[in-house]
């Protein structure tokens, strides 16, 4: 795909917009915590720098823009959320989304995700997301549910992320044509 031009997203109370080099001491903070799950788990992970770096060239590449959720009053920072494998042949792509610990059970996740949604199906004219998750995660199972994604079934061993051990994944998805 052919790169994209970062844009900010207004979604309420939440606002979507490209990470920059002031959200560094976030990016370290969110990368320290353990219960944010990275699949695979890759290099950048270690350093926010170059956390931050692979987010612009996924912009710059097409195949993953990826937002800061914050706060649209005081610009605070919450969260995060994106696309990844974004297809335009298959017209799908993959979400994925954290929450700092100091604000999950605010809605963060929920408005990320709407809000990414609405765009990928309108902006990008995608017709497919897929949002995956390991079982045992129940507020991701809530967060999908709350944002329209219908789960489809059970990924079986087919997630790492939390030490080496396989789990089970659940898949949800939602299409453009949902209501």
């Amino acid at each position: 795909m052919t790169g994209m031009e970062p844009v900010e997203i207004a979604a309420g109370r939440f606002q979507l917009r490209p990470w920059n080099e002031h959200d560094v001491e976030v990016i370290a903070g969110a990368l320290a915590d353990a219960s944010i799950a990275r699949r695979p788990p890759v290099p950048e992970d270690e350093d926010p720098h170059a956390w931050l770096a692979a987010r612009e060239q996924r912009w710059a590449s097409g195949d993953g823009p990826s937002f800061a959720v914050m706060d649209a009053v005081s610009g605070e920072v919450h969260g995060h959320v994106a696309l990844w494998k974004v297809s335009p042949q298959w017209r799908s792509a993959e979400v994925g989304y954290w929450t700092l610990k100091s604000s999950r059970g605010r809605g963060v996740a929920r408005h990320g995700v709407g809000a990414l949604t609405r765009w990928a199906f309108g902006a990008l004219d995608l017709h497919r997301l897929e949002l995956r998750h390991a079982v045992a995660n129940t507020a991701s199972c809530a967060v999908a549910n709350a944002s329209g994604y219908a789960l489809e079934g059970v990924l079986r061993g087919c997630l790492t992320g939390f030490g080496e051990e396989f789990t089970d994944v659940h898949l949800h998805a939602r299409l453009a044509t949902d209501t």
